[in-house]
């Protein structure tokens, strides 16, 4: 019985799993489009979201200098933890405008190392902070597709093309 267990297990062991994962989306990332079976595609889903997310709202150390100068704390809010968002702040608010642009960067930087305990490529990380991230700036969600391509000749399983969404 599966009680309380989430994920899909895609017929592998944990650790194959966790491998499995890793290089999908790392590919995801490299090259902005994979072809993978449904299954796969639904797996890493999420994870590839969560990533771009996390890349777009804490990854710009400069924006987020910007948005603690301006005191916009609603939209700091939405991006930071509280405790993050209360240090900047309160280092904004006392003018303090050096340690404010550290703290900054060491919120980016953690971000960064929370996506490379999945992502094993450094360049793709820096891809994905660099060009991929900035790209979805304005958009609240959704930064995947998932196209159906038909059946495989094998064994008949669905495969999909997972794809990041252009930006109009």
């Amino acid at each position: 019985m599966r009680h309380r267990v989430a994920g899909r297990g895609l017929g592998r062991d944990t650790n194959h799993q966790k491998m499995l994962r890793r290089n999908l989306i790392t590919d995801l990332f490299r090259h902005e489009t994979i072809n993978t079976t449904e299954a796969k595609a639904k797996a890493i889903r999420a994870q590839a979201e969560k990533f771009i997310t996390l890349a777009r709202n804490r990854g710009d150390a400069e924006r987020l200098v910007e948005l603690a100068e301006d005191g916009k704390g609603d939209d700091l809010r939405l991006r930071l933890t509280d405790a993050q968002t209360a240090r900047l702040l309160r280092l904004s608010e006392a003018d303090q405008g050096d340690q404010l642009a550290v703290e900054a960067r060491a919120i980016a930087a953690h971000a960064q190392k929370l996506v490379a305990r999945s992502i094993t490529d450094r360049g793709i990380v820096n891809k994905l902070f660099h060009e991929i991230a900035p790209r979805y700036v304005s958009r609240p969600g959704g930064y995947t597709r998932i196209d159906r391509l038909g059946l495989r000749h094998g064994d008949a399983a669905q495969m999909v093309k997972l794809s990041l969404v252009e930006e109009e």
